[in-house]
C-alpha cells in the first residue's frame, strides 16, 4: 500500500511539473508548434493511458478486496512513472529554443514529405497541411509583431528542414511564400528590415539548394527570378508613394540585386567568380531550360538582365560571347551566327539548339516574343528614383536602360518598314505550333504553380509592347544613323495601336513623355539605344 501511494504521488508530480513547463514555454496565442505536434514528440496520451489503466486496476482491487487487481495497478502505476520521466525529459528538451526548433524541423519536413507525395499521386492543386498552415500562421505573427527573434527561428526552421527529392517543390513554394510574407510585412507593417532581409537571404540560398535537385529546375529558378525583379520594383514604387519608408525598400532592393546576381552564377557555366561553392557548375543543363529561364529574367527590369546572355550564348553554343554590351556588342547577332551562319558552330550544344529552335525564323519569332514582355514590364521612367535606393544595375540611369533595351534592338532580322510590318502581323496573329520553344515553355510550366504575386502573361496579350519590340530593330542606334524606316513603319499603324504603343513608350522610355504626337513619342523615345557605345565613337 505504502509503495502504491508513493507511485502516485509521483506520478502526480510528474503530471504537475509537465504542466508547468508547458504553460511556462508555450504561448496560448500561437498555433506553432502545435498540441498535436508537442504531444507526438512527448508521447503524452500514450503515459496518460497507461496511468488510466494503473489507476482503474487500483481503485478496483482496493474496492473488491482484490489482491492481485491491486497488485497489477501499483506494478502499471511503476511502469507510468518510467514512461512519464521519458516523457518529463522530452518536454524539458522543449523548454529551450534548440530543443523547439529541432521538434518544428522535424514537423515541418514531415509535412512537407506528405505533400510531396501527395503531388506525386495527384496532378491537381494541392491544399497546405494543417502544420504548414500552422507554421506560416506564425510566420505572420512574427512579422505582424515585429519579433525579430521569432523571425530568425522560424526562417531556419524551414531551410534546416530535411525533406527529400520528391518533396523539393512544394518545398521551394513554402519558401517563396515565407519570402513574399517577410516582404510584405517590412513594406507594409513596419517589420525590421534588416533582419527581414538577413532571413530573405538564407530563404533565397535554401531556394536554390532545393532548386537544384529538382528534375526540371527552370521553371522554379524563372519564378524566383522574376518575383525578386518584382519586388524591387514595387519596393521602389512603395517608397516613391510613402506607403513603405526608404530604409525597407532600400534593404529589398539590396536583396534583390544580390540575390539576382547570385542566380546569374548559378546559371553560368564559367562565372568571373563564385562567393559560395554551390555557384559552381550550372543548374539548367537543356536548351528548352534556359530558354524558359532566359524569358523569365528579363522580366520587369530586373538586375543584371544583359549579363545574362553571357551564359544563355554559352550554354546555347559551347562558346563564349567575347562581346561587350556597353560597347554596343549584340549577343543574339552572334548567336544567330554561330547557329545559323555561314560559319556556324557544329559543337553538341549548338545542334542541339538548333533542334529546338527550328528554323531561322523561329529562332528569330521567339526572341521578338521575350523582348515584347520586357518591354511590357520596364519600369515607370516618370517616378522619382530615390538616391538612396540606387544600387549597381538599379539606377535611373538611362544609359543603362539602353544597354538593356538594345540587347533586343540589335537582333535586326527584317531591315525595312515593310517587312517590320509583316513581322508585327507576324507576332500579333502567329500562334505557337507544337515543338516550337514557346509551346515547350509553355508544357513546362504546366503543374508547376509557385503562387507568386505576379502571374504570367502572354505575349500575344500585349499589343502595345509588340509594337515596340518590332520598333526598336529600326530604331537608328548611332546618332548619325536615319529614322527613316522606323516612322514608315510607324505610319503605317492603325491610329489606335499607335496611341496605345505612344503610351506604354511614355510610361517606360525616358523622353518620351515630351512629345505629344505618339509617333515622336516612340522615336524620341527609343533614341535611349544612342546612349550605348557613346565612349567608344567619341574614342574613335
Amino acid at each position: 500500500m505504502d509503495a502504491t501511494q508513493f507511485s502516485i504521488a509521483f506520478f502526480a508530480t510528474l503530471l504537475t511539473g509537465e504542466a508547468v513547463i508547458f504553460a511556462l514555454t508555450f504561448s496560448a496565442a500561437s498555433s506553432w508548434p502545435s498540441l498535436r505536434a508537442i504531444d507526438s514528440h512527448i508521447a503524452f496520451r500514450e503515459w496518460v493511458l497507461v496511468g488510466w489503466f494503473a489507476a482503474l486496476f487500483t481503485a478496483c482491487g482496493l474496492l473488491v478486496g482484490d489482491a492481485p487487481g491491486a497488485t497489477y495497478g501499483a506494478l502499471l502505476f511503476l511502469l507510468a512513472n518510467v514512461f512519464g520521466i521519458f516523457s518529463f525529459i522530452r518536454l524539458f528538451g522543449l523548454a529551450s529554443v534548440g530543443g523547439r526548433n529541432e521538434l518544428l524541423r522535424h514537423t515541418l519536413a514531415g509535412a512537407l514529405s506528405r505533400q510531396g507525395a501527395q503531388a506525386v499521386r495527384s496532378t491537381g492543386a494541392q491544399e497546405n497541411d494543417a502544420v504548414i498552415n500552422s507554421y506560416l500562421g506564425a510566420v505572420s505573427q512574427a512579422a505582424t509583431s515585429n519579433d525579430p527573434t521569432a523571425l530568425r527561428h522560424l526562417a531556419h526552421q524551414l531551410v534546416e528542414a530535411e525533406v527529400p527529392a520528391a518533396s523539393a517543390e512544394p518545398a521551394i513554394t513554402l519558401h517563396l511564400v515565407v519570402l513574399h510574407r517577410l516582404a510584405r510585412a517590412t513594406l507594409i507593417s513596419g517589420a525590421d528590415p534588416a533582419q527581414v532581409a538577413a532571413c530573405s537571404r538564407i530563404l533565397v540560398d535554401s531556394s536554390i539548394v532545393h532548386i537544384r535537385r529538382l528534375a526540371d529546375p527552370a521553371p522554379a529558378l524563372g519564378s524566383l527570378s522574376r518575383y525578386l525583379a518584382w519586388l524591387a520594383n514595387t519596393a521602389l514604387l512603395m517608397s516613391v508613394r510613402g506607403v513603405a519608408s526608404n530604409r525597407a525598400a532600400r534593404e529589398l532592393v539590396a536583396l534583390s540585386t544580390d540575390a539576382r546576381l547570385k542566380i546569374l552564377r548559378c546559371v553560368d557555366p564559367d562565372p568571373k567568380s563564385a562567393a559560395a561553392r554551390d555557384e559552381l557548375g550550372t543548374i539548367l543543363t537543356t536548351p528548352v531550360q534556359v530558354l524558359l529561364w532566359c524569358s523569365d529574367f528579363t522580366e520587369f527590369h530586373g538586375a543584371h538582365q544583359a549579363s545574362a546572355f553571357y551564359g544563355v550564348h554559352e550554354i546555347l553554343t559551347g562558346a563564349k560571347f567575347m562581346g561587350n554590351y556597353w560597347d554596343g556588342a549584340s549577343v543574339l547577332t552572334q548567336l544567330r551566327d554561330n547557329l545559323y551562319g555561314a560559319a556556324a558552330l557544329t559543337s553538341t550544344e549548338a545542334r542541339d539548339t538548333r533542334e529546338v529552335f527550328g528554323s531561322p525564323h523561329d529562332f528569330d519569332h521567339f526572341w521578338a516574343l521575350v523582348s515584347v514582355t520586357a518591354f511590357a514590364t520596364l519600369r515607370d521612367v516618370r517616378l522619382p528614383h530615390p538616391p538612396e535606393l540606387i544600387r549597381p544595375e538599379f539606377t535611373p540611369d538611362p544609359q543603362l536602360l539602353g544597354a538593356y533595351l538594345r540587347t533586343f534592338a540589335t537582333h535586326r532580322y527584317f531591315d525595312s518598314a515593310d517587312q517590320a510590318r509583316s513581322a508585327l502581323l507576324t507576332l500579333v496573329g502567329r500562334a505557337d505550333t507544337p515543338g516550337s520553344p514557346a509551346a515547350e515553355i509553355r508544357t513546362a510550366r504546366r503543374g508547376h504553380d509557385y503562387r507568386m504575386p505576379a502571374p504570367i502573361t502572354e505575349p500575344h496579350h500585349r499589343p502595345a509592347a509588340m509594337v515596340l519590340a518590332i520598333a526598336c530593330r529600326l530604331a537608328p542606334l548611332a546618332p548619325d544613323d536615319t529614322d527613316t524606316d522606323l516612322r514608315r513603319f510607324l505610319a503605317t499603324l492603325p491610329v489606335p495601336a499607335l496611341r496605345a504603343a505612344a503610351r506604354l513608350a511614355v510610361r517606360v522610355l525616358p523622353g518620351a513623355a515630351e512629345q505629344p504626337d505618339p509617333a515622336d513619342a516612340i522615336v524620341l523615345g527609343l533614341a535611349v539605344l544612342q546612349l550605348v557605345g557613346t565612349h567608344t565613337r567619341e574614342g574613335s
